[in-house]
């Protein structure tokens, strides 16, 4: 067996406030077990969003749509009020700009935890490196 396993990659979302949608990324679903119905739960305390397993009855969930996603690398939800309520609890996050959030799987559990205090801004390091290059 080899020494140099590769980490398991983590659980990852994109917040987009320009297009008001939450990006998950196909991998982020399939470690939470390919989930038909999903539910993202925001924590204002500590600066959290949850996204976890859920079941179509339940008014709160986002249907995953497997068959429009299914060449593709990620799936999108959008919902401006949503967005809007993570910027009125994250006073850090600019308009009109985009974050990237790696979370801790909880398998058992069936979710994904987000902080956003620790999101790294896409448009800032984007900038970056057309400024250096």
């Amino acid at each position: 067996m080899n020494s140099l396993t590769m980490p398991e990659p983590r659980p990852s979302l994109l917040i987009d406030l320009k297009k008001n949608r939450i990006r998950i990324h196909k991998h982020t679903l399939h470690m939470l077990g390919d989930p038909d119905y999903i539910q993202f739960l925001v924590n204002p305390q500590n600066l959290s969003i949850v996204v976890r397993c859920s079941v179509k009855n339940d008014y709160l969930s986002h249907h995953v749509r497997w068959n429009l996603i299914s060449g593709k690398q990620c799936c999108d939800f959008y919902s401006y009020f949503l967005l809007k309520s993570l910027r009125d609890v994250n006073y850090s996050w600019e308009e009109n700009r985009s974050y990237r959030l790696y979370g801790q799987l909880h398998r058992r559990e069936g979710l994904a935890m987000f902080s956003m205090a620790e999101s790294v801004d896409i448009d800032e390091i984007e900038r970056s490196e057309k400024e250096t290059s």
